[in-house]
């Protein structure tokens, strides 16, 4: 068996050597270049918008029924409800920051995800429905929320400045994610600690997080390309 310092130190090098290198890599794809200098086109802010509204409702929906999974594990079942009550309104809030750059509510009915952004969420949804390591999940969430927080402040900044101009109470959805993710992220971790059971734990901990790595990754260079 792994012990509780044993654990700690592991994601302690965890987060140092894969989750935050991800963030900066997240930092250096074309999307986020291009943000930086000035030429993301709206169309590709509205890509994102649509595909990350929908992929934010997925999440809530097959959150139900990883409610019911955990049920037969406090620790975990206490971390799904706390997931779902801080996530319920981002969905929306995504959807507004949409709609304020153009987008229509039809638009976000009919949008069809790319192929990236169903890849990274039917992962997000498969793995906790199939994988025996609650430890795993939260990884996902660590990873995912770590690179969230990352990007949403560099897009409440720069989007704020010229060319684009965007007022900041158009942002909100950036705003949050900016601060509450550093929080999630945090207990993220923490959850991984308490939920890691053996060295089999820590091997799907690690694969999570890696694996979650490329797809987000991918989810933006697919948004990137799909919205040329």
């Amino acid at each position: 068996m792994t012990t509780t310092v044993d654990v700690k130190s592991f994601v302690d090098e965890l987060v140092a050597d894969v989750v935050e290198p991800a963030a900066d890599a997240l930092m250096e794809t074309r999307y986020f270049r291009d943000l930086r200098a000035g030429t993301l086109t709206i169309r590709r802010l509205q890509g994102y918008a649509l595909q990350h509204t929908w992929f934010n409702r997925a999440l809530l929906k097959s959150g139900a029924i990883r409610m019911i999974k955990a049920a037969d594990n406090p620790r975990a079942f206490k971390d799904m409800i706390a997931g779902i009550v801080a996530e319920h309104d981002h969905p929306d809030l995504c959807q507004e920051f949409g709609i304020n750059i153009g987008l229509t509510e039809r638009d976000f009915e009919e949008m069809v995800p790319v192929h990236e952004v169903l890849l990274h969420t039917s992962v997000i949804v498969a793995s906790s429905l199939i994988n025996t390591c609650p430890a795993a999940g939260r990884a996902s969430g660590l990873t995912n929320e770590t690179m969230v927080q990352r990007y949403s402040t560099e897009l409440f900044n720069y989007l704020q400045e010229a060319p684009y101009n965007i007022p900041a109470e158009n942002l909100e959805f950036f705003r949050i994610h900016g601060i509450v993710d550093v929080d999630h992220a945090a207990e993220a971790a923490e959850a991984v600690v308490r939920l890691v059971r053996d060295d089999r734990d820590v091997e799907m901990v690690r694969h999570m997080a890696e694996t979650q790595v490329r797809l987000k990754l991918g989810k933006f260079e697919g948004i990137y390309d799909a919205y040329a």
